[in-house]
């Protein structure tokens, strides 16, 4: 870590090029003898990325930034402050910590939080960054099963981790290629506390995860912007059922939290129908929990088709958690009303594929119309809809 990169002079020019491209800075000569154009630039990219992924590192001085692949795999700030908000307690140990975005999080809620770092120059950026926002963050560079050897007398009230994919082939996500294998871990991790957090990949299956994991007591799909970020289970040692609470979260948005527990949509009974006048479509992170059946019984809306999940209703339910459509009228003579026209679309079970679609009519992106391309209890459908939330 070069702390000339922290000086005042540095700083202040770090803030003049902020709106340069940082690729080209590569390409110029260095103005500071002790600082070259690559560290500038990643300095650069940092305070770039910051400004929307991390706003408080863009707002506060003396930040050091690390290499780009610590930046894209660091968890955002709302991310992170939303795992924050879920778990409580005086102590936490983050095992994978990385550049350490949770673990500053954390201290937020925390009294003494633990930042365990294989990396020793990323544990040296953490410490700078950490001193400045959250000093009741104790650093440690080295493997987290040196730790546990060093400090085998500390307990905690949560044990916090990301754990890393060893497999970076096209095979099917799976737990076991995780590093650390948590499924080998767990029963370690759960002498050191009664509570663990683990986040895990969006790709993994939630019945499967059960069938794999037990204690889990809660999981939470995130999402940001209605992308899907996290997939966080919360392990409680006293927890034995295989009903934990389920909810969908979708950041950045004006939707409500949609909550159940795993067995309620076994149990849920939709009703079916045609389309009516409102389409819904679930954000994503309800998607991802496979709270289909449940959509329809909760928030008592009609499904379309068994595997169709879009939902309608005759009166507007403005409180739906995702996107709500207005529909127009139903396309009849699609040759002659859809061709060349400019308009969004959203294809769900419907028997063309939306590649195909927009090559047979030529259809346009944009516009302020959605074409919806659907399937119901009755058949295919082609809906004129106008986007309402």
């Amino acid at each position: 870590m070069n702390n000339t990169i922290l000086s005042s002079e540095f700083q202040d020019y770090l803030k003049s090029i902020e709106h340069e491209d940082f690729k080209k800075i590569v390409l110029k000569k260095s103005p500071f003898e002790s600082i070259s154009s690559a560290e500038i630039a990643q300095q650069l990219k940092g305070l770039q990325v910051s400004k929307y992924k991390f706003p408080t590192l863009y707002k506060t001085k003396n930040i050091f930034f690390p290499p780009s692949i610590n930046l894209e795999q660091a968890s955002s700030e709302a991310t992170a402050n939303y795992k924050s908000s879920i778990i409580e307690g005086k102590t936490l140990i983050d095992l994978t910590a990385g550049f350490g975005i949770d673990t500053m999080a954390f201290a937020k809620r925390f009294s003494k939080v633990y930042h365990i770092e294989k990396n020793k120059e990323l544990s040296e950026i953490v410490k700078n960054n950490t001193s400045i926002l959250t000093p009741n963050v104790d650093v440690y560079s080295n493997s987290f099963q040196d730790f546990f050897e060093q400090h085998s007398e500390l307990k905690f009230d949560v044990i916090y981790l990301d754990p890393a994919r060893r497999n970076s082939g096209g095979r099917k996500f799976i737990l076991e290629d995780l590093e650390p294998n948590i499924l080998e871990w767990i029963p370690t991790f759960f002498e050191k506390s009664d509570k663990i957090m683990i986040k895990l990949s969006p790709l993994l299956d939630i019945s499967l995860t059960l069938e794999q994991i037990i204690h889990i007591s809660e999981i939470h799909i995130v999402a940001l912007k209605n992308e899907v970020k996290d997939f966080l289970i919360l392990l409680d040692k006293n927890n034995t059922l295989k009903n934990p609470i389920i909810k969908a979260i979708n950041l950045e948005s004006n939707q409500t939290n949609f909550q159940f527990n795993f067995f309620d949509e076994i149990d849920a009974i939709a009703s079916y129908g045609s389309v009516s006048k409102y389409i819904y479509e679930p954000n994503v992170s309800i998607l991802k929990t496979g709270a289909f059946k449940l959509v329809s019984e909760k928030l008592n809306l009609t499904k379309l088709h068994q595997n169709t999940h879009l939902y309608t209703s005759s009166e507007i339910m403005n409180e739906f958690p995702g996107k709500i459509y207005e529909v127009e009228h139903e396309i009849r003579n699609p040759k002659k009303e859809i061709t060349k026209m400019k308009a969004n679309m959203l294809v769900k079970n419907f028997n063309q594929s939306i590649d195909s679609i927009k090559k047979k009519f030529k259809i346009i992106d944009g516009g302020d119309t959605t074409l919806i391309f659907t399937q119901s209890m009755n058949g295919f459908h082609i809906l004129k809809t106008s986007r309402i939330y």
